[in-house]
Parts: structure tokens; sequence; C-alpha cells
């Protein structure tokens, strides 16, 4: 689902794989009716309403109810199922993309859905001046450099004369064509992504106009009026022709900061479903017998350290610091994890479990490591999300093993999470955090391109390295899906030898629900509420 949290704390909307559950026979729930849920995203309230401008987990969330994508995993075979596209065709290089849609598919204003709409927002927010987040997810098309012009770190581009991508092609109002810089054989893969949905020619005229009014082309649609820190209110749009469209008549999504007290919410009654902070890890099943899920998450756990401020730019330093963390204590303290040995979720084809070669805890080789860096004499500062009930606490276990077996001076700093991230973004941020990451689509590559790529749309770290990127772009252009993932494993080493991010740890998700829904179970999609089935 995707995306970064950008902090620990934020619950993660990640694809699962099936565990376990309870029966589903738990008292609770909400809602005005049989098919009606209230779903608790344990995040601070939204802002505004815009996949093109969102990479966070809340956002997305509710995104997918709003918006359709051109193609999607299929939750019980696990292959890539057409959507609003009627044929996606490669040429024989995979480089040109041709995207072929199905008649008769309007926005939730009536506009039909065109080959424009396609073209005319992905060259809105590919434009680096926009200043949109998903920008980065268009920078294998061909023209995408002229639109972003080398800029500053964190700094937005300023304004180009040219606007439009020039590998991007309307053929017909219904075809469109993607030329890549380089053949890319996962970019069908990509296509699944919401980050890529269409915005309607009223809203991208003036989009800030619509930041809290969204018009999408999903199987829900805004009811009513919305303010931030709202609940958001979605009603069944009559006019999806899509596939597999929700059950549900109506769905809020409820924005409750602090996770416990979503957990709260659940138990009184107030919410249909919820995820268990880990705060509740050992207490859940007795909470809720019959009304639980658990499932191993795709998703994979950092510490981000700031490759933009000097300090910390000697590898061997990165080295030492992960060297110093015990990964087992860790993980036991998260609760339902267990320690990471790499960059790439386990149930992902090329994943390694011993990609890794300084993610043992071995606090003698981290203390010579830190010796041959120089040392470090400044006190490491540690954010974390005050949202968050361990935040605090898991940011001070990190900091205590630093303090212990490496001999430095810790602080901690406590904000909220878009605070950190936005102090981040701009490269103000001072110190450490933490961060999370799930695939967009199924492939290695997804764990890599964005987080370790110098024009990464979520380069947490402002990592570059051009020999990485040198190799992505050799996995990119293999069509040998096994060649590929050998050179993407390549570019995996690459990041782990320079070790911008530190693995922490993979878990296993849980999450609660009513007695009246059964949240979607699959192995290719994970849990997932919008997909109930009621009772």
């Amino acid at each position: 689902m995707r995306r970064a949290t950008g902090v620990l704390g934020v619950a993660l909307g990640l694809a699962l794989v099936l565990s376990s559950c309870g029966d589903g026979k738990s008292s609770g729930g909400a809602g005005g009716g049989a098919k009606s849920e209230v779903i608790a995203i344990a995040a601070d309230p939204l802002d505004y309403i815009n996949p093109l401008n969102e990479n966070g987990s809340p956002g997305i969330q509710v995104a997918q109810a709003m918006f359709a994508p051109l193609v999607a995993t299929d939750p019980n075979t696990g292959k890539t199922v057409n959507v609003m596209a009627d044929s996606v065709t490669p040429d024989k290089t995979s480089q040109t993309w041709t995207i072929k849609l199905k008649p008769g598919n309007t926005f939730q204003n009536g506009q039909p859905l065109t080959a424009k709409d396609y073209v005319d927002s992905w060259n809105l927010t590919a434009q680096g001046s926009t200043a949109w987040k998903n920008n980065g997810f268009f920078s294998k098309v061909e023209g995408y450099d002229a639109m972003n012009p080398p800029t500053p770190d964190g700094a937005t581009p300023k304004p180009t004369s040219v606007k439009t991508l020039s590998g991007l092609k309307q053929i017909d109002d219904l075809t469109f064509s993607v030329k890549l810089k380089v053949p890319f054989s996962q970019f069908g893969l990509t296509l699944q992504y919401l980050g890529l949905a269409p915005l309607p020619e009223e809203v991208r005229k003036n989009p800030d106009a619509y930041k809290r009014k969204p018009i999408g082309n999903g199987a829900f649609k805004l009811d009513g009026t919305w303010n931030p820190g709202d609940d958001i209110k979605l009603t069944k749009w009559d006019g999806y022709k899509g596939p597999n469209a929700p059950e549900a008549d109506a769905i809020t999504y409820r924005f409750i900061p602090n996770a416990d007290t979503a957990y709260n919410e659940f138990l009184a009654g107030n919410v249909d479903f919820v995820d268990v902070p880990p705060t509740k890890i050992k207490t859940f099943k007795t909470d809720a017998p019959d009304g639980w899920v658990t499932a191993t998450s795709s998703g994979a756990n950092y510490l981000v350290m700031p490759a933009w401020d000097p300090r910390y730019k000697n590898p061997k330093l990165r080295h030492a610091f992960s060297m110093a963390i015990d990964r087992k204590a860790f993980a036991d303290l998260v609760g339902l994890a267990t320690p990471s040995n790499g960059l790439v979720s386990p149930d992902m084809d090329g994943y390694r479990p011993d990609a890794c070669k300084f993610c043992n805890f071995d606090p003698t080789a981290a203390k010579q490591l830190l010796a041959e860096a120089g040392g470090f004499s400044d006190p490491v500062n540690i954010s974390y999300n005050t949202t968050s009930a361990t935040g605090q606490i898991f940011a001070e276990a990190i900091g205590n093993m630093l303090r212990q077996n490496l001999g430095l001076q810790v602080k901690y700093s406590g904000k909220q999470g878009s605070e950190i991230t936005a102090l981040a973004d701009t490269r103000k941020l001072d110190g450490l955090r933490f961060s999370g990451w799930g695939h967009d689509y199924p492939s290695i590559e997804d764990y890599l391109t964005p987080m370790f790529k110098s024009n990464g749309d979520a380069n947490f770290s402002g990592y570059n390295n051009p020999e990485l990127d040198k190799v992505l772009a050799q996995g990119d252009a293999e069509p040998n899906p096994e060649k590929a993932i050998k050179l993407y494993q390549q570019a995996e080493d690459i990041a782990l030898a320079d070790m911008p991010l530190i693995p922490l740890y993979a878990k296993q998700n849980a999450y609660l629900h009513s007695a009246k829904i059964s949240p979607r179970v699959s192995k290719y999609t994970g849990v997932q509420a919008l997909y109930s089935t009621f009772k």
C-alpha cells in the first residue's frame, strides 16, 4: 500500500501476509447501518486528500477508497489485473509502454476519464516546482530531468520553461504511451501505485481549491464537507464501474493521533477496525478474544542516518552504530517482531537472510569501527514521535545501546511525526529518526529505488551514490527477472555498505475488528478493512 511513515509509531499501510485470526465474534463496532464501518487510523489528521501529493500510509488508505488505480494485484492469485486500464503493453525492450483505458469510466463530477487526464496529471506531478511528494515516481520517464533542474539539497526546484515529459504522449482519447529513459521491466507493476492516479481537469486547474473536496474516480466519494481534524466520511459512488468494488455503503475514517486512545475507542465500541499498538501486543488477544487478526508485514523498519550531516558521513561510523544495537532485544521490546538483516522484506523474491554484514550485535567490533571513524564527540540526538505511546521508549532503548556500547552522549527530541518529517525533508533535522517502508508493488526494486536512488521520492537520509544509481539502472534495464534480481541485490549490497538506513526489525501487525465485519485477508494484498464483508 505504501508508504513510509517517517517516524516510528505511526501505523504503516503495508502489504501483509495472513498468519492467524480470531473468529470475529467480538462485541463492539460503530457506524450508522449494516454496511457502514468506522476505521480508526492512529495518526495525525490529514490536511488534504491528493494521492499525487501523498506517500504516507494514512493518506493512501483514504485515497484507496476514493481513487482507482490503472492496475491492481488480485487478492486471490497475486497476479496483476486491470482496473482502469484495458491493456498495458511494453515494446520488445520494455522501454516504451502503451496504456489503453477501458471506455465508459468517469470522475465523480461526471467528467469522462480520458488519456489526457493521466498525461496532464502526471506532467503536473513531474514538474519539480509543483513540489508534490510523488514527483520522484516519474524520474524514469524521458524528459524528467528537464523539468527538475539541479537544486540545492532540501530546496524546491524553480519553475522551468519545460512543462511536459517528452516521454509522455497522448495517442487518442483512451490511449497514451510512456517512453522511459532506459528499459524498465518492472514498470507495469508500478502502475498499481495510487501516486499515479488521475485528477479531473477542474482540479488540475486549481489543486489548492480542491485540497479538502477531492474528486476521485474510485468506489467512494466524500460525503458532505470535510475540514482538517474532522472524521472523513465517505459514501459509495454509484458511478464506479471498476472491478472488485468494496461491499460497504459508507466508510468513516477516524484519525486518532494516539494509538492507545484509538485502541480504547475500539474496546468502547466506537470504531470497527483498529491497529493494535505496540503497548497492547501482550493483551490484545484477551482484550478482544474473538475479533483479532495477526499478519506478517511486508514492511521494513529502519533507523535513519542523516547523510546531509558531515558528522555522520563516514560509513564506519554508521556500521559502528549498527553493530552496537542488540536487534533481538529491541525486537522483543517492539513485540511480534524479528531482527532485520537487510533492507528488503523477507517475503520478496530476492531477499537474502544474511545480506547485511554489519547487522550483528558486536559491541567490541562496534567500538573498533567507531575509533577507526575518528570517534563522535557531539551528543547523538534521536527524534521520536510524541503521539506514539512507545516513541520515547523505543528512542531511549536505541539511545541506551549507543551510550552503553559506544560510550556516546545521547539526547532525545520529542515532536509530532509531521514536524519530524518536515525537518528531515528540509535537511534541518538534527541526528537520527525512525522510519518504515512498505512496497507499492511486489518487487525487490521498490525497496531500493525510492529510498536509496539519489532522486528517490522517499530518500529519507538524503543519500547519494552514483554507483548505486548505475546498478539500479542496470537492474531496471534487464528483462530477465532472475538476472534483474541479481543486479538489485548488488544495489542492496552497496546501500548496506554505505548504510544511510540501519535495518532494525520486521514485525507482525495485529488488528481488531468488530463483530459485524470480516476484513479481507490475502497473502498477496494483506488485511484490508476497506474490503470487509458484512455479517
